[in-house]
């Protein structure tokens, strides 16, 4: 065969037959609100890396699922002073420079919503706007 022989043309392409793609399915579980979904990425920023990603804590901090519960006896109040001041013992610091009550108050309705089952573990998701 010379070098110069003609050679076949390639293969036409062709394109795929289109494919209607369905809509994802709806999330199951509950959706956030946005305040809990705000709470969530702040408390991924300030509060995770002690108290555990989804606030179960860790042999570094408590479980804050358990200290908002009935039985752990945690407020609103008490949780914003916390999170504002830290703790008398120094464990914690204080987020006071950081977190202003608007911040402080999405944490707690985040951990508080994990606190009450209405949250699963992971990334919650975001009801729509």
């Amino acid at each position: 065969m010379s070098a110069c022989a003609p050679q076949a043309a390639p293969p036409a392409v062709t394109a795929a037959p289109s494919v209607a793609v369905p809509p994802p399915p709806p999330p199951s579980g509950p959706l956030a609100t946005e305040t809990e979904y705000l709470g969530w990425k702040y408390f991924q920023v300030y509060c995770a890396r002690c108290h555990g990603e989804d606030a179960l804590g860790s042999l570094a901090a408590p479980d804050l699922t358990y200290a908002l519960s009935p039985e752990g006896g945690v407020t609103r109040d008490s949780f914003a002073i916390v999170v504002r001041n830290g703790t008398t013992s120094k464990e914690m610091q204080g987020f006071a420079r950081l977190l202003d009550d608007s911040l402080i108050g999405a944490i707690f309705a985040y951990v508080e919503a994990r606190s009450q089952g209405r949250l699963a573990r992971g990334r919650p998701t975001r009801a729509p706007i």
